[in-house]
């Protein structure tokens, strides 16, 4: 069975540049396991975003993928023992 991994790019309306986080959890076992996680996960990275006095009231774009390990290795060059 493949693990899969969770790649998450949040964008602050405003801000040069992007936050980025990999998440891998043992239940991502299938890719819709990963995909069931993606609201639970962007909600906790926007309500820290909001936690920052600079960010509030801006707008946050995300961007995921989940990705097995051999997606990982052709899309970013990130190698099985990476994750």
């Amino acid at each position: 069975m493949d693990a899969f991994t969770m790649i998450i790019l949040a964008c602050v309306a405003g801000e040069p540049k992007c936050t980025s986080a990999r998440v891998a959890e043992t239940q991502f076992t299938s890719i819709e396991a990963c995909e069931a996680r993606i609201d639970a996960i962007a909600t906790e990275m926007t309500r820290k975003l909001g936690q920052r006095p600079e960010f509030k009231g801006r707008e946050v774009t995300y961007d995921v993928s989940c990705m097995d390990r051999k997606q990982l290795l052709q899309t970013f060059g990130i190698a099985d023992l990476d994750t």
